[in-house]
């Protein structure tokens, strides 16, 4: 080695110590960033810092007596009493007690003269009271129309006001907590609103908290709001009901009804017999989000619940709740939750993401949330991604929806995301969604892909996006051939508002032709083509680092700030299109093309395929530097012929590249992703980083493709995972039954497909799921006569767009077996050896079986799923062999499915049910010596291995894809 390689060596070694420690000095730098950013998030949200915060100065006596005048006397003032006469709908007033003597002393002082409504009865039903409460009551009766109803027991909530509800003589039913003060004119407010239209389901009222001075955890809350209605969020996938305004001023609400999803029951107006139409309370709840419950049933009824606002009552709730704090009341809470969850969530999550989308904001509080992964953000930014994100953003504003950026460059995390986001849409490839840490389990997660295609696919996270939008028609397909996954079409666009013809000329910017980009070391065409010295025409350059580049130092205006492009292209009359490389041969157009024509400049461009895919041919192309000199030459001096195409040009962008086009392709799109069949897939593999080495995996893979292109969106969980909440939103659960048991739960329709393994299933776990399939003919026969549940035969399948003949000199062996040995001395290997044949083995723990005579057949620990054709289409011969029990009950390996879509010719061990489905395709044997003799026959005659072969291939691609067994998972679904 001479001195100069010598130096050229020891350069390279300098290079690669330094970029280690760059790197190395980068890793720690984020890593103390995030730490910092995490402990930021932590104590701003802990509660030590809450404990610091300044708390309330408690109420004097004499100013919770002038707060509790104030209060009645505003009511009294906003209330407007409709005359009601004595003919009027009685209303039968249920009340519920249990110990409550002073409760209903406080309910029923004043009562005659607040209520304001002459028709109405009372129902007092008491759960077995113990203190003066029967007393109270009795003697309560003899002024007031009261019927008691003395239980001997506690019944639940739902049980006494069901049984009350049959006996009531009211046309309306008003259940009534007995821990409430009502305020004067409530009744007669509540039924004004009952009887405003024929499709009023439930009426609910305002509901203010009383002196709170002696609560543990209310203390502040003394005459604020605590109902006006009840809204919807999603908390750590659980979609939970809430009180609306809960905590604001009384002063501060509006006094205007509006239409709720829910009301509570602490009052709740209702006509009878819709009350009984939808089945009343629900009597498996106790105590808790019965309510809730009966209102969204006659939301689906199709009744519209209301909030009363001049409705108002104290509401002293807050005390009981305190006191209930034993096992017993937590683990009836909890049971409550499962119950309304396994009822209501996958609904509820529906509703309240449409809910958002149409900013309709009844079953939610607040719009659609969506926040974009940028480079960077602000006025100062120079990255086109930034750009594109807000002019897409301020469109979508449009709509109602509020809009965030996660800067890749900013002082935060941008992987910590506030629960109330629900959708992020990612515009750089480096963005992993795996990473993100945000408790809203229904977040939607959008790559859009601009640039880059290759880099986004090689991506290992790439898969965990819910949806996938790329900018061209040609990229779309590009990335669904390399994926597989659906990629639909969202090219850049402009924004109208900003970019038109409207904009005036800039004195500073005038030109007759400009290019506006920046040089980033990386070559582009203009250095080559563009030659403004010989064209006798006003130039100017725009951009970062053109300084270094001599012929256009000149006319090298430096960088401009985005928002000032609209007076660029005002005051210029021609502007140059230097398309990217990354993405020109994708024909992806980018923004500068569609701002400068809405504009009203004509635009040249070097992007042959996006002109003519997005434009239809119609925009001005270049290929080389006399075609460039040529066009700008050409519409410089025909003005009439410019401002022609300009304008053709001009309305076609108007009418079909704006961002509000974008943004209604993306509403719709989030739509009908809501409204997808949502099904989780359940694979045995204990850990990630070991799925490629299980075929359940793969199996998930291929079933995940065929379910997402028929309009289902689908998740794989892992076995860790299978109980941690993903999958609450689904509708249908597949667990790929091998060597572990899943419970099922109630929320979902459940199908097991038991693949392998069927000796460890028993009776009463395939009666757990709702259908059953089973990966053999022979035994789903037997299983479908000992279960109370469908069963069907389901054998296993292959991909033909991964699996089809496709040789490879590597792996050219006469004889092929790919599998691991899991510790055990597989049949048809122990059956083979010792062979003098060429054989190789793919797979993990083999050395100790099949190291013999100093010769070596293990090949490799493991081949890429997505290489596995080349090995099966380029032996001679593939081997297959089954475990025991499968070879008993029929079970075929996938290993036959995907051996013949590539075209192998294969011999396995016998195995019950093999010539049914595969005819005689498939070689068998049942003892050694016949192995060997088969081998040494087929390895002799190459044609008549090719035709059993094809004919194996013609069957599998006929009856045996993941196209056939996803139709029949559809049909089971569809008809559940």
């Amino acid at each position: 080695m001479n001195n100069s390689e010598t130096a050229v060596k020891n350069s390279k070694t300098l290079k690669g110590r330094l970029r280690r420690v760059r790197n190395n000095y980068n890793g720690q730098f984020k890593l103390v960033k995030y730490q910092i950013s995490s402990l930021k998030s932590w104590l701003f949200n802990s509660q030590l810092v809450k404990s610091f915060e300044k708390p309330e100065v408690a109420l004097t006596k004499e100013e919770i007596n002038r707060k509790y005048s104030e209060l009645l006397a505003e009511n009294k003032s906003k209330v407007s009493l409709y005359s009601f006469e004595d003919n009027c709908p009685m209303v039968s007033i249920i009340i519920l007690n249990r110990n409550g003597e002073n409760h209903l002393k406080r309910l029923f002082n004043d009562f005659k003269e607040d209520i304001q409504y002459p028709n109405y009865e009372m129902i007092v039903i008491d759960n077995a009271s113990t203190d003066g409460s029967i007393k109270f009551l009795e003697k309560l009766s003899e002024s007031l129309p009261i019927t008691i109803i003395k239980n001997s027991e506690n019944r639940s909530f739902s049980e006494a006001n069901n049984h009350a509800a049959k006996i009531a003589n009211g046309e309306y039913l008003l259940l009534l907590n007995n821990d409430v003060e009502p305020l004067y004119g409530w009744l007669n407010q509540m039924m004004q609103t009952a009887l405003k239209s024929d499709d009023i389901g439930a009426v609910g009222a305002k509901l203010i908290y009383p002196d709170c001075s002696n609560s543990k955890h209310n203390k502040n809350n003394s005459f604020k709001i605590q109902h006006m209605g009840i809204a919807f969020k999603d908390e750590n996938g659980f979609v939970k009901p809430y009180n609306l305004g809960n905590v604001e001023p009384f002063d501060t609400c509006s006094n205007y009804d509006k239409e709720r999803a829910a009301v509570t029951a602490a009052a709740l107006l209702v006509r009878k017999d819709r009350y009984l139409q939808v089945g009343g309370l629900d009597e498996r709840f106790n105590y808790g989000y019965e309510d809730v419950d009966f209102c969204l049933k006659l939301h689906k009824n199709g009744y519209k619940n209301r909030y009363c606002a001049k409705a108002v009552l104290f509401h002293y709730e807050f005390g009981t709740q305190e006191k209930d704090k034993s096992k017993e009341v937590m683990g009836r809470r909890l049971n409550n939750r499962k119950i309304f969850q396994q009822k209501w969530n996958k609904w509820l999550y529906e509703q309240l993401l449409l809910d958002k989308l149409n900013n309709n904001l009844l079953f939610s509080e607040k719009p659609l949330k969506i926040a974009f992964a940028v480079t960077e953000n602000g006025e100062d930014a120079s990255a086109g991604d930034c750009f594109t994100a807000v002019e897409l953003g301020e469109s979508l504003k449009k709509f109602g929806w509020e809009i965030s950026f996660l800067s890749r460059r900013g002082s935060e995390n941008w992987y910590d995301i506030k629960g109330d986001i629900d959708v992020v849409i990612s515009l750089l490839d480096v963005y992993d969604p795996r990473k993100i840490r945000c408790t809203n389990k229904s977040l939607i997660k959008i790559a859009w892909l601009r640039n880059w295609f290759n880099r986004w696919i090689s991506n290992p996270f790439f898969t965990d996006y819910d949806i996938i939008f790329a900018s061209s028609r040609t990229a779309c397909n590009h990335v669904k051939d390399k994926s597989g996954l659906e990629v639909l079409l969202l090219p850049i666009a402009t924004n109208s508002t900003r970019f038109n013809d409207t904009i005036p000329q800039n004195s500073r910017y005038l030109s007759d032709y400009c290019f506006t980009g920046s040089y980033w070391n990386d070559h582009r065409e203009i250095i080559d083509m563009l030659d403004p010295e010989s064209m006798p025409y006003e130039f100017k350059l725009y951009g970062k680092n053109w300084e270094g580049i001599d012929k256009f130092k000149k006319y090298d205006h430096g960088f401009i700030k985005y928002f000032k492009l609209p007076e660029v292209y005002a005051s210029t009359k021609i502007v140059i299109d230097d398309a990217n490389r990354v993405t020109r041969k994708y024909g992806a157009v980018n923004s500068r093309v569609y701002d400068a024509l809405a504009s009203g400049a004509l635009v040249l461009t070097n992007g042959e395929l996006g002109a003519e895919r997005t434009f239809r041919g119609k925009l001005p192309v270049f290929n080389s530097k006399d075609e460039l000199n040529e066009l700008i030459d050409y519409y410089l001096t025909n003005e009439s012929i410019r401002i022609a195409k300009v304008k053709e040009l001009q309305e076609f962008v108007l009418e079909n590249h704006t961002y509000e086009n974008r943004a209604n392709t993306l509403k719709e799109v989030l739509k009908q992703h809501i409204l997808k069949t949502k099904i989780s897939i359940k694979i045995p593999v204990p850990k990630w980083r070991e799925v490629h080495e299980w075929g359940d995996y793969y199996l998930a893979l291929g079933l995940k493709k065929e379910l997402e292109r028929n309009n289902c969106d689908v998740i794989i969980q892992i076995l860790p995972e299978w109980d941690n909440g993903d999958d609450i939103n689904c509708d249908v659960v597949i667990v790929l039954r091998g060597l572990n048991r899943y419970h099922p739960k109630l929320n979902h329709y459940n199908i097991m497909w038991n693949i392998s393994h069927p000796d460890l299933v028993s009776i009463e776990e395939y009666n757990q799921y709702d259908h059953v399939l089973i990966a053999s003919e022979i035994w789903a026969d037997k299983v479908r006569e000992i279960v109370c549940v469908p069963v069907d035969a389901m054998l296993q399948c292959t991909d033909p767009e991964l699996f089809y003949p496709e040789q490879c000199e590597e792996y050219k062996h006469e004889l092929l077996f790919v599998g691991n040995s899991r510790k055990s001395f597989r049949k048809i290997i122990k059956d083979l050896l010792p062979t003098d044949k060429d054989l190789g083995i793919y797979g993990m723990n083999w050395k100790r079986f099949v190291w013999k005579n100093g010769r070596k057949y293990v090949k490799g620990k493991y081949i890429p799923n997505n290489q596995l054709r080349k090995a099966y289409s380029s032996c001679k011969i593939l081997l297959n062999d089954h475990w025991d029990d499968m070879r008993e009950k029929g079970f075929l390996s996938n290993r036959l499915f995907d051996g013949f879509a590539a075209g192998a010719f294969i011999i396995s061990d016998d195995i019950k049910g093999v010539s049914d489905v595969f005819g005689n395709a498939v070689i068998t044997y049942d003892a050694a010596d016949e192995l060997n003799y088969l081998i040494d026959s087929y390895l002799k005659d190459e044609k008549k291995r090719d035709k059993i072969s094809k004919k194996g291939k013609k069957i599998v691609l006929n009856k045996h894809t993941y196209q056939n067994r996803v139709e029949h998972i559809l049909d089971i679904i569809g008809g559940k």
